[in-house]
C-alpha cells in the first residue's frame, strides 16, 4: 500500500530536521520510517526547483567502509559443551563489533546464545 502524499512543504521541514540532526541522512530516514530513496528524490526535486536552499548532507552521512575481519568459527556437536567447566563464571569469548560488545561466559545456553547473535545482527543491518 501506498504512502500518502506529502506536500512540499512537509518535505522541506523533513529534510530540515534531518539536516540538523547530525545523523547521516540514511540513518535518519530508517530511525523515521521514511524509504531513503523518497527522502533523496524529495531533496532532487525541491532542490530543481529553486524554491528553498537545502543544505548539504551532514559530514557524518558520508560513510566510509572500513575492512573488517572474518573469521570463521566451527561449531561442534553441542555435547562438547558439557566438557566445559560449568561451575566458573569466567568469560571464554568476547564479540565485539562497533561499541557493542557481547561477553559469552561458560555455561551460556548455545540456543540463547543463537538467538542472542541472530538479533544482533538484525539490528546491525
Amino acid at each position: 500500500m501506498r504512502s500518502p502524499r506529502v506536500p512540499a512543504e512537509e518535505q522541506y521541514r523533513l529534510i530540515m530536521e534531518c539536516r540538523k540532526s547530525g545523523l547521516s541522512d540514511h540513518q535518519w530516514c530508517l530511525n523515521n520510517d521514511i524509504n531513503p530513496g523518497t527522502f533523496y528524490n524529495w531533496v532532487s526535486r525541491l532542490r530543481k526547483s529553486n524554491s528553498v536552499d537545502i543544505p548539504d548532507k551532514n559530514p557524518v552521512s558520508a560513510y566510509v567502509p572500513t575492512d573488517q575481519e572474518v573469521v570463521k568459527i566451527e561449531m561442534n556437536s553441542l555435547s562438547a559443551s558439557n566438557a566445559i567447566d560449568k561451575s566458573t563464571d569466567v568469560s571464554v569469548m568476547e564479540l565485539v563489533t562497533g561499541n557493542t560488545g557481547l561477553r559469552i561466559p561458560n555455561g551460556t545456553d548455545p540456543m540463547l546464545l543463537a538467538k542472542t547473535i541472530r538479533i544482533l545482527t538484525e539490528l546491525s543491518c
